[in-house]
């Protein structure tokens, strides 16, 4: 049920607390294919997995024309660590772009006056995350309407469309070797069929690995509501070393975006020296080309060279691309408690880098 209304010429706009307030037909059909910008973290499934497991609260917004939906836009209400203050963003991992199928201009502007309506003392601000970088369309409007660019993630992306062979030249001479030297220990990496018990060992496995980088990564509940509501789109790939497992790595198949993500990794510092990680990517690489997937995204990423995971994914043949998040503020109160130390809060609220 709506929490909130309004109209604007024939247009009429909608919040909703929960994705389950929403059809899940005419939410999806704006994400995969009215709208050029949609992604699977957009998709019904996405954020009902999302609520499931998190319990947060939406703020989720559907736009419509003469009863028709023709745009929505996926936002969750999160707190701010430490504060007694919200902010307005994406699922984590996710992103929530502005998400239209026609009368773009019109659809645009609707959204983005619900949004400040939405937002107040308590509740700092709104954060967009779009997911495609053809979302740079609505950069002028967001200017515009007092949103802010800050780039604290980045992406490393691969081009899948042509054979593997072309792939491994723009591999680094370093990761080549190491492939080789996995090749001859007999190291290898398959995919593993998604189910509950293996995802529940991933889970621990995964839980390990952050906790070893002293990071946040996906829970175990959030792991197990993916696998009830968007099993269909999970790959999970397993390197196997000494006929024991010596890491795993699980992507999700965007397919509004023609990509495959890799998401989460679970590795074993004790193999490390039997370059898993190497045998993993490759592996994922090489089932996206044979997929039909255009591009292969490594996920995001701290944007700093001297990070050893940015290292790694450079070297394996990935080009850096900004992740843009766009951020509005509501009121000078809330901005001025933002500049006196809720950005850093807010920053890995939701950031995702790793």
């Amino acid at each position: 049920m709506g929490v909130n209304s309004a109209t604007m010429t024939d247009l009429t706009t909608s919040v909703h607390r929960s994705i389950t307030e929403v059809k899940q037909g005419e939410w999806n059909d704006i994400v995969a294919h009215q709208s050029d910008t949609g992604s699977v973290f957009e998709r019904y499934e996405w954020l009902l997995a999302y609520e499931a497991a998190t319990g947060a609260e939406g703020r989720h917004v559907q736009v419509r024309k003469n009863g028709t939906l023709v745009g929505v836009h996926p936002t969750f209400v999160r707190p701010v660590p430490g504060t007694p203050l919200r902010f307005l963003g994406p699922a984590r991992p996710g992103t929530n772009g502005a998400l239209i199928g026609t009368d773009e201009s019109a659809v645009f502007a609707a959204i983005a006056e619900e949004m400040a309506a939405l937002t107040g003392v308590r509740t700092l601000g709104h954060l967009l995350r779009p997911a495609s970088d053809d979302a740079v369309r609505y950069a002028a409007r967001l200017r515009e309407r007092g949103y802010h660019p800050s780039v604290r993630e980045c992406r490393f992306v691969v081009r899948t469309d042509r054979p593997w062979d072309d792939v491994l030249g723009d591999l680094s001479q370093k990761k080549r070797r190491n492939l080789r030297k996995a090749d001859e220990r007999g190291v290898t990496a398959t995919t593993v069929p998604v189910t509950a018990d293996t995802l529940d060992t991933f889970a621990t496995r995964h839980a390990d690995h952050v906790a070893r980088l002293g990071g946040e990564g996906a829970s175990a509940d959030l792991l197990r509501a993916l696998h009830t509501h968007q099993e269909d789109r999970l790959r999970l790939f397993r390197a196997t070393a000494d006929g024991e497992p010596a890491g795993e790595l699980l992507a999700v198949c965007d397919d509004e975006r023609d990509r495959l993500v890799l998401l989460f990794p679970a590795y074993n510092p004790e193999n490390f020296s039997q370059f898993p990680s190497e045998v993993l990517y490759r592996a994922a690489l090489q089932w996206g080309i044979d997929a039909g997937y255009t591009t292969c995204d490594y996920g995001d990423t701290t944007p700093d060279f001297a990070d050893g995971t940015f290292r790694f994914k450079h070297e394996f043949g990935g080009n850096a691309r900004p992740t843009v998040r766009w951020e509005r503020i509501g009121s000078r109160v809330a901005r001025m408690l933002y500049l006196l130390g809720s950005e850093q809060a807010i920053g890995r609220l939701f950031g995702t880098g790793r």
